[in-house]
Parts: C-alpha cells; structure tokens; sequence
C-alpha cells in the first residue's frame, strides 16, 4: 500500500470527535483561516478548510463559509470535501449544516460521499435524519464511502448490523482497502460492541499485512481490555496470528507485562521476538520481566537470541 494513501486513508478515518483544537492552526487565529476559505486559490481554499478542521470547535465562526463551500456543486471536489470533514470537527457548533451534509450523501463527488458521513457520525444522534442515505450508501462502489457510512450508523444510533458489516468486510480478501478501513473503522467503535475484538484478532490472520498490522495497532489501542482475547490467539496454531498477538499486547503496555513475559516461551520464533521487541519498548518499566528475558537468552532461534539481547539493553538503559 502506497504511503500517501495511507496517509489520505488515515486523515479520513481519525478519531477525534469532539476533542478540543488549538484555538489557532500554524501560528495563525481562525479569522485568518475563514478569509482564506475564500482565497482565489483552490490550493488556500483547501488548506484553509483543513486547517479550520484541525482547530475544530473553537473555529464554529467558520461553519457559514464552510456550508457555502459545500453547497456549491461548482467548488472544487476535494475543497468540498474538506469542508464537510472541517464541519464534523467543529461538531455540535456545525448542527445547523446537518441538513446539507445529508443532501450531500448523494454528490457525484467521491471526496463529498467520504467525507459526509464522518461528519454526520461526530454529530451522533442530532444525525438521525441521515440515517437512510447512509444506508443507501452501504452499497457504494467506493470502499471508503462503504466504511465511513457503516461507522456513521454505528455513531448515531449504535446500529450493529453495520459493525456486523464492517466485521464481515475485514475479513474479505481482495485488492481494494476495504479491509484495512473496516478494521480502522471497528478500532473506533471499540469494545462497546462485541462484534469487534472477534473481527480484530481474526484480522491478526488476514492475508494483506497492512490489515495485520492495522488490526494489531486498533487492538492495542483499545487496551487492557483486549488482552483476554489476545491471550486466547497466543493459544492458536497460527504463527501469523499469534505474532500479531503479542505486537498487539505490546502496545498496552505495562499492563500487559505478565502476558508478554509468557509470551517468551510460545511456540512460534516470529511471536517470541515480538514479546522481546515489547519488552524492549517498555524500557525500565519492564525491569520485572529482566530473569524472564535472562532465561530465554538459550532460546534455539539466534534472530530470538539477538533480540532478547537488545531488549536487555534497553531495559536496563545501557
């Protein structure tokens, strides 16, 4: 997968709901960035939009501008689509544009289509109108319009047959990013839906390794509440899985320092120099692990050896 792509992916798929922004973005107030909403250069336009985004609900001065931007079929399509990302992250200050951005689901603009749903979904239940275009738009030919439309049900009306959905669709294998995005999308519903930990720890497996790797990252984050399941893919006979396992206990933390330590000892080499990799990111703060670390320096594999080696190291800040 390009990076790029995964960067635009990334940008699209944030969390961030209504988390309190800078009350500037660069150095400069929102005032600046609402003129610049209406620079002649699409490029300014664009990034004026992203920078409103970034400042989220401090910039609520900018939703007129920003509506005006999105109502205007001839604007730019991805300068509309970053204004209905920016109306999202402002959140309950960009109520008003509720309307608009379901009028939106339906654009022939692709960029409006992805973006729409993200910000219906941060509005939550204020929402509810949008809910059956985004139905509608679960059969999209667009992945990422698929996904973001499933998470938006999900966020207005705790839907679960679109998490079943977004489960079902990381587990598909084929060329497209559907399954990585449904498996950054489950990452954010979290376990208030028991549709997610099965889907993630099945993704640990998944034939694409950036839907591995996602699927790794989403499970640490959503932290010690994972491990029951983790510790359950420890026990399978598959070494991706269980590699992928221990990435995913590893970026829990301290916490997660027990199941690492036993981690040592699993069957697969590729799983045991992923327990050492942890152990190593943990610094000083895996010092109880150290006799554990100690006495898997015999393991039979060298790669494991010279890993364990290096976690010592870290730990003990040499």
């Amino acid at each position: 997968m390009r990076p790029a792509v995964v960067c635009l992916i990334l940008l699209a798929l944030a969390p961030g709901g209504f988390a309190q922004g800078p009350a500037e973005w660069e150095g400069e107030p929102v005032a600046h960035w609402i003129r610049q909403l209406a620079d002649d250069d699409v490029r300014a336009r664009w990034y004026a939009a992203y920078a409103v985004g970034q400042i989220g609900p401090e910039a609520a001065a900018a939703v007129e501008p920003l509506v005006k931007i999105l109502e205007n079929p001839r604007e730019h399509e991805y300068v509309r689509g970053n204004a209905a990302w920016a109306l999202g992250r402002i959140g309950p200050g960009a109520a008003a544009a509720v309307p608009l951005l379901v009028e939106t689901l339906r654009s022939r603009h692709v960029s409006v289509r992805r973006n729409a749903p993200l910000a219906l979904g941060r509005m939550g239940p204020a929402a509810k109108d949008a809910v059956p275009r985004l139905r509608e738009l679960l059969s999209d030919r667009d992945p990422t319009v698929v996904v973001n439309a499933a998470l938006a049900l999900w966020q207005i009306e705790g839907d679960q047959g679109a998490v079943r959905g977004l489960a079902a669709l990381s587990r598909q294998e084929r060329e497209d990013l559907a399954p990585y995005l449904a498996v950054g999308a489950l990452g954010q519903v979290g376990t208030a839906s028991d549709e997610v930990l099965p889907a993630l720890v099945a993704a640990l497996g998944h034939a694409d390794p950036d839907v591995r790797r996602a699927a790794a990252r989403e499970l640490g984050g959503l932290g010690a509440e994972a491990i029951p399941a983790l510790q359950e893919a420890l026990r399978t006979n598959d070494d991706e899985v269980r590699r992928g396992a221990v990435e995913a206990i590893g970026r829990i933390g301290v916490e997660a320092l027990p199941v690492l330590t036993e981690a040592l000892k699993s069957d697969g080499a590729a799983a045991r120099r992923a327990a050492a990799r942890a152990l190593g990111r943990l610094g000083p703060d895996a010092q109880r692990a150290v006799p554990a670390l100690v006495a898997a320096l015999a393991d039979r594999d060298p790669a494991v050896r010279e890993t364990i080696g290096r976690a010592l190291g870290k730990i003990r800040g040499e």
